[in-house]
């Protein structure tokens, strides 16, 4: 088991997923609290 997860394409494929549930997770939360969202403060003026 050691081996098949230190293989260099499983390497790259494990890195992979993981680097893709981050990006993910960070567009989620641009879109929770992303711009737009609260009103311009100078709106009044």
């Amino acid at each position: 088991m050691k081996k098949i997860l230190h293989h260099p394409v499983m390497d790259f494929l494990l890195k992979t997923v993981f680097y893709f549930a981050i990006l993910l997770f960070l567009l989620y939360l641009y879109g929770y609290f992303g711009a737009g969202q609260e009103p311009f403060i100078y709106n009044e003026f």
